[in-house]
């Protein structure tokens, strides 16, 4: 199912809440998986038959995008990392790096163009690829280090496009769920 059946399932009340909620969270993950760049990718199965080494170990191109990379730039994970990391990036979005550019961000979260804004997210990530993921061969390379160094505002910019985008989009559809809320009191 795409995003614009599990957009109105969300607000529709002819489903259960268990169902509603099923598809708010196939909405999140979708909203998050939808801008790594390697999700929109069909080469290699989205690199995920590139093998490269992640820090001596094995691994494939798209997990070391999934988690190794996002990992090393939070500075590892749990609770208290995610909140420093997502705190950095909200301050990039307020008032920093990426302040200019989060009106075009969220320029698309429209929840009547799901299906158009989705196509619209997966072509930005997509040409990610283009521009540094898949630039250079690096099958059976160590990405910890110049690659990595590289990434690594491309992983930055792409975290905090999907929180943002998803805040908005949620809040969309929490806006429309009041609307027709009221219309139909």
């Amino acid at each position: 199912m795409d995003g614009f059946v599990q957009t109105q399932r969300v607000n529709d009340r002819r489903y259960t809440l268990t169902n509603r909620k099923q598809a708010l969270e196939f909405l999140i993950h979708f909203l998050g998986d939808i801008t790594q760049p390697l999700h929109t990718e069909a080469k290699a199965v989205g690199g995920n038959q590139i093998p490269v080494l992640w820090q001596g170990a094995n691994t494939n191109l798209h997990a070391a995008w999934d988690t190794q990379m996002v990992e090393k730039d939070a500075g590892g994970y749990g609770a208290a990392v995610i909140t420093s990391f997502s705190n950095r990036l909200i301050a990039a979005i307020d008032s920093g790096a990426y302040a200019s550019q989060k009106a075009s961000w969220v320029s698309c979260t429209d929840v009547g163009t799901a299906s158009a804004c989705a196509l619209s997210w997966a072509r930005d990530a997509n040409s990610i690829n283009c521009a540094y993921v898949l630039k250079v061969d690096e099958t059976d390379r160590e990405l910890d280090g110049a690659y990595y160094s590289g990434a690594k505002p491309y992983i930055e910019m792409q975290i905090a496009k999907a929180g943002l985008r998803l805040g908005t989009y949620v809040n969309n559809l929490a806006a429309a769920a009041a609307a027709a809320a009221a219309a139909a009191a």
